[in-house]
């Protein structure tokens, strides 16, 4: 899955990185890839803790529906195939979706 950050300037692998929510409303991406370095990729901010760790939220409950969708779309290739092709064309948009996620704007993170 992608990861894409609030202002769209960074595009990351969500299997490479780990987010962290810092105190200060900010979430980061940290790389995988290269555990010796602290550096890491601001990919949202927000007014509160709580706003971020929301939007953490949400990103980890886009990753569970695009681990799912990978996993059946072979399972059911064959029967969009005979879909007509503006509901297949839907389906596959629906689908697509959940291979990104993009950290959303501070309003549509709400405390909860």
């Amino acid at each position: 899955m992608r990861i894409i950050s609030q202002d769209k300037e960074f595009d990351l692998p969500y299997e490479e990185t780990t987010i962290h929510a810092f105190d200060n409303g900010t979430v980061a991406a940290f790389s995988l890839t290269d555990l010796e370095s602290d550096a890491f990729i601001t990919m949202a901010k927000y007014s509160t803790e709580e706003k971020a760790i929301k939007a953490m939220e949400m990103c980890r409950k886009r990753y569970t529906q695009y681990i799912f969708n990978r996993r059946m779309v072979p399972v059911v290739a064959k029967d969009l195939t005979r879909l007509p092709l503006e509901e297949a064309e839907k389906v596959r948009d629906q689908i697509s979706e959940t291979f990104i996620f993009q950290f959303p704007k501070e309003e549509e993170a709400e405390d909860e």
